[in-house]
């Protein structure tokens, strides 16, 4: 085994399920295939169910309440918050590059992106290309909006989104008015291509390509609309009807009795068929983009050398308890998505432990693979994930749920 650090394709998705992998009605053959040839964790909890904690928590190492931050907020990362990208580069001798959605920094109006650069780089990263999530690109300017605004479809977008969720209605399933070659995580492909093609092959690189999807709007290119062949979706988890069990799992003041009243009567059922549909679409269409970077990957000298992991911040709850969104402890919202091969998949007649259904924290998987690429002799990923701690902490609000 080499010693030296290895190169790592880390790939994030906005509130991709950590249940919504390993089905077999989900047409998913790269991501199926890396869980495979690696480690998938099937019990993988976020630190926090929604995205500002999460990712501060994911890059930083830290909590959410240490950080000062258990809900979405306006907020920023310290410039000198621990950083494995930061680790990365100045201790390692890494070539960093990030692009995407981070979410690191306010997603308010008037906001322009590209004047992160500076924390950024004190973050850790040589280059940063940022985008906002599908919501948030209505009021923010980016080289995405940008793009946009030259093709004359930024005021279409902007007026989409806001007939979308008029009267707080969040289930709307209807395909983008945006162009394919400028549908968010389709754009955001051809960019992550170009920065890999830039990457050296004499130094070892991280790269973090962050989709924005397969966040909500429901809205997959009426192009990539039933594409693939896809089995029956199973309905979602039902809301109890026993009261004492609801009021047992939901108390009075919690944040999920909150979301109960939000939604009483649950969602409609041919709303959450369809939405759950375009869901499932999406995740084939995010699978297709892993297999376009997969297979330039491949073209590399290097690519012998390249582990690659890919995660998600959170949940979405899709229907579960006739809810959407996250911002609970139900399981739809806090399981994570994780899977992580190392540069040499391990051959088909090698079987691994399986990690089974001990639980496991997405921050500290990540700073795990962090560890493992830049230290290969330090011991497997696996060797490493074993000496976790066997309880996941997850903080939303004032709330705190040990999952062990």
């Amino acid at each position: 085994m080499t010693t030296r650090p290895q190169n790592w394709l880390l790939i994030s998705f906005d509130q991709w399920r950590g249940d919504w992998l390993q089905q077999p009605w989900l047409h998913l053959p790269h991501l199926k295939r890396l869980a495979r040839e690696g480690w998938s964790i099937p019990r993988c909890y976020t630190s926090s169910p929604q995205c500002v904690p999460a990712r501060a928590s994911w890059l930083t190492g830290m909590r959410p309440s240490a950080l000062g931050v258990t809900a979405n907020q306006i907020y920023a990362v310290p410039a000198d918050a621990p950083s494995f990208a930061r680790d990365l580069r100045d201790q390692a001798g890494y070539t960093t590059a990030v692009v995407g959605k981070t979410h690191w920094t306010p997603h308010e109006p008037g906001v322009d992106l590209r004047d992160n650069l500076p924390l950024l780089r004190q973050l850790g990263f040589d280059r940063a290309r940022e985008i906002a999530g599908p919501r948030a690109l209505t009021a923010v300017e980016c080289e995405l909006t940008d793009r946009w605004r030259e093709a004359v479809v930024l005021d279409a977008y902007r007026r989409d989104l806001h007939d979308r969720y008029r009267d707080g209605c969040l289930h709307t399933v209807r395909p983008s008015v945006l162009p394919d070659a400028l549908y968010p995580d389709l754009w955001l492909t051809g960019v992550a291509l170009e920065e890999l093609e830039r990457l050296p092959q004499d130094q070892p690189w991280l790269l973090w390509v962050n989709f924005p999807g397969p966040h909500e709007p429901f809205d997959v290119p009426a192009s990539w609309r039933g594409r693939f062949p896809q089995g029956p979706i199973p309905p979602p988890e039902p809301r109890p009807t026993d009261p004492a069990e609801l009021n047992r799992l939901a108390p009075p003041g919690s944040e999920l009795a909150r979301k109960l009243a939000r939604w009483p009567e649950g969602l409609p059922a041919e709303a959450v068929r369809a939405l759950r549909a375009d869901y499932a679409d999406h995740l084939a269409l995010l699978d297709a983009q892993v297999g376009a970077l997969l297979a330039a990957l491949a073209q590399r000298p290097d690519a012998s050398h390249t582990a690659v992991s890919a995660c998600s911040d959170h949940g979405e709850l899709l229907g579960d308890w006739g809810l959407l969104l996250k911002g609970c402890f139900l399981e739809g919202a806090m399981r994570s998505l994780f899977v992580h091969r190392a540069p040499q998949p391990r051959p088909p007649w090698r079987r691994w432990r399986s990690p089974g259904q001990r639980a496991f924290g997405l921050t500290e998987l990540l700073w795990s693979a962090a560890a493992c690429v830049r230290d290969p002799q330090g011991g497997s990923f696996g060797e490493r994930i074993r000496r976790l701690p066997r309880e996941v902490v997850v903080e939303f609000a004032a709330e705190r749920l040990v999952v062990r």
